[in-house]
């Protein structure tokens, strides 16, 4: 069902491409503990990595708070669940920003093209 005015959520060959490479970047640099990937991915994902990046560390944060997360090197080594929550969030949170712009750049394009007629 299309619905006037509203974009739609289904991705192109081309915004898959870019959807996916994003997050195989951000996927490669969290599971290799790698800034550049990370920082790359996030570059890629401007705009909405501006928004996606400090919520991702708003949720790092809350994470540390539960007993027995020990997130700190100098105190051992991170849980587990920790370190897996963590990298998973990461990526999800730069996957879903890259997705956003794919959704905003559609919206903007549909304007333009209703301003036209």
């Amino acid at each position: 069902m299309k619905i006037p005015g509203v974009a739609s959520v289904r991705l192109t060959v081309r915004s898959l491409i870019y959807v996916v490479a994003v997050a195989v970047i951000a996927a490669l640099g969290f599971t290799e503990q790698s800034p550049w990937p990370i920082l790359l991915a996030a570059l890629l994902a401007v705009p909405s990595s501006i928004v996606a990046v400090p919520c991702y560390y708003l949720a790092y944060g809350f994470l540390a708070l539960i007993p027995g997360a020990n997130p700190s090197s100098s105190s051992g080594t991170p849980a587990a669940w920790f370190t897996v929550t963590t990298f998973v969030l990461g990526i999800l949170a730069l996957t879903v920003a890259a997705f956003v712009n794919v959704l905003l750049l559609r919206s903007l394009a549909a304007r333009r093209s209703a301003r036209r007629r």
